[in-house]
């Protein structure tokens, strides 16, 4: 029989996770958070029976504890919980943050339970997203020795790919999906004011540059990096370079830095790559530091 789960923190996450362990087989105790009304809205979507706006109400007698809280109210809410003996011994205490480790569950352990966390390496913009991408997708996990077989079968359960990861890695890993999600939005958006200031609106730009798009990922996928590296600066022509910043200071003098930036760590990998000297680099270079003429 599978173990009981209590979620405390009904927002996407912590939805779409008592979602997916509910159809998995996991029995829901119940769900709380601080509104009673989204509380109920919570239940009825993953099956739970109790819902309630007090946390230690529907968490005492669970097997399993999800605290899906907002990051900076993780540690105070499990915090709260211990301290109204909300924990029963050998709980699994969980926590799906990406940016914070385990040890800030570190009150449940005087309540006997041990602790972890699982992250779905995933961007969810709504439940049902959420609860058709995790299925597929890695999911990190690292604790205590005694939650980790719990979690490694709950992933499994989840249809993800296991990740394992130890605590004091977890925020490097953090900063590395950020780069590869929400950085790749902010360069989205570098490229479409690029072609606003060349006189194209958005709808179009995003269409003609998303194929682009995919077929970059498509030739990360198949060659890695820095194979799949293409453009001007992988081929050491200084001249479009120039050519680039010269019409960026004209009409886009605001995206310089960033493309000046990125500039700069491209010319690592094009010379990782193979396809520039040591001389072109360092004219690469002295182009587009800050301080560099055009």
């Amino acid at each position: 029989m599978k173990p009981t789960v209590a979620i405390v923190g009904c927002g996407t996450v912590g939805t779409a996770t008592g979602k997916l362990l509910s159809r998995a087989g996991y029995r829901m105790t119940g769900v709380a958070t601080r509104s009673l009304e989204t509380a109920r809205r919570a239940a009825k979507t993953i099956g739970a029976n109790r819902f309630s706006d007090c946390p230690w109400d529907v968490s005492r007698g669970s097997d399993v504890v999800f605290i899906t809280t907002p990051d900076d109210t993780i540690q105070s809410t499990c915090k709260t919980i211990a301290e109204h003996q909300g924990f029963e011994k050998n709980a699994v205490v969980i926590h799906c943050s990406g940016a914070l480790s385990s040890d800030i569950l570190s009150s449940a352990r005087d309540c006997g339970a041990v602790v972890a966390t699982l992250h779905p390496l995933q961007s969810f913009a709504s439940i049902d997203e959420a609860v058709s991408l995790v299925p597929g997708s890695y999911c990190t996990i690292e604790g205590d020795q005694g939650a980790l077989p719990v979690v490694r079968q709950m992933v499994k359960d989840l249809g993800g790919i296991l990740l394992e990861i130890t605590a004091e890695k977890k925020t490097l890993y953090h900063a590395a999906a950020v780069a590869a999600s929400n950085y790749l939005v902010t360069l989205t958006h570098l490229a479409l004011e690029l072609n606003k200031a060349a006189g194209l609106s958005n709808d179009i730009s995003f269409k003609a540059l998303l194929p682009l798009i995919r077929g970059t990922l498509s030739n990360i996928g198949v060659n890695g990096i820095p194979d799949a590296l293409t453009g001007p600066i992988a081929r050491g022509d200084v001249a479009t370079v120039t050519a680039h910043l010269q019409a960026m200071e004209k009409d886009a003098p605001g995206l310089l830095p960033l493309y000046r930036c990125l500039g700069l760590y491209t010319v690592d990998l094009a010379k990782a790559k193979g396809t520039i000297s040591t001389k072109v680099a360092d004219q690469l270079v002295a182009l587009l530091e800050p301080q560099g003429g055009m």
